[in-house]
């Protein structure tokens, strides 16, 4: 051993020994700071864990769309008797889990899905102009379900419903 080089020995303050886990500060003698690989590896698995409840939220409204509604194993047939629904009044009622209105125009009884295509508000039924009315844009339907007006995308759906003496029969 050359008399430049110093036998090993305890390290002095701010310098690293081998012993002490991490870097050390440099400012007080034994404080050291955590190993950045850990902390990059902790940061890293927290990122994917938001990533991966970020996706299952974007993923949980498609598997919904895709799957037939519990309320569609529903009511099949709701009755309504004929002497409660005058010319020119309407009903809504809930037929497989969905409200269905049921009206007594000047030609007839009809029955549709009440739910308007455009954002999903509950049409109702307006007697003096015979129409379907969706309440919240505006959207104007004629008694065949077709779209008269409004930023309606289609017409609603029909739902089939017999006639009887006494009875209105939705869903046959």
């Amino acid at each position: 051993m050359s008399s430049s080089q110093k036998p090993p020995g305890p390290a002095a303050p701010g310098e690293k020994s081998g012993k002490t886990p991490g870097k050390t500060t440099g400012k007080t003698p034994g404080k050291t700071r955590p190993d950045p690989v850990r902390r990059r590896r902790f940061l890293k698995r927290c990122l994917g864990a938001l990533g991966g409840i970020g996706s299952l939220m974007a993923v949980y409204p498609l598997i919904r769309y895709i799957e037939p509604p519990p309320e569609a194993e529903g009511a099949n047939r709701v009755e309504i008797d004929r002497a409660s629904l005058p010319p020119g009044t309407s009903r809504t009622v809930i037929y497989r889990g969905r409200p269905t209105i049921v009206v007594n125009t000047s030609d007839g009884y009809i029955a549709y899905n009440a739910v308007c295509p455009h954002l999903g508000c509950v049409v109702k039924w307006e007697g003096g102009t015979q129409s379907l009315i969706c309440p919240c844009h505006g959207g104007i339907f004629g008694t065949d379900g077709s779209v008269q007006g409004g930023p309606i995308p289609g017409p609603l759906t029909a739902v089939e419903l017999s006639v009887t003496d006494d009875k209105i029969i939705v869903g046959v």
